[in-house]
């Protein structure tokens, strides 16, 4: 996921990113291949097409207020992916 951070910075490990993909991938019951490549198409996508405040949430940029952010792209991208998946 590293090529589509567009200068955001990773907090989080890589294996710490992976054990998330695998959680979220058993919590909606689909591929973890699946669910890393749709969160790439979320985290590519927040930079061109996509609404300013999708863009803030997915690459951090309103952390600093925001209580319960992640902390990393990667991983707000993906609880967004998990939420949206819930719903």
């Amino acid at each position: 996921m590293k090529e589509h951070d567009r200068g955001a910075e990773f907090t989080a490990s890589d294996e710490e990113v992976e054990e998330r993909i695998e959680e979220v991938a058993d919590e909606v019951g689909q591929g973890v291949e699946t669910v890393r490549e749709n969160v790439e198409h979320m985290l590519d996508a927040s930079g061109d097409n996509v609404s300013t405040s999708f863009n803030e949430s997915v690459s951090g940029a309103s952390l600093d207020h925001d209580e319960v952010g992640e902390g990393d792209p990667r991983l707000e991208a993906l609880e967004l992916y998990r939420l949206r998946q819930r719903i």
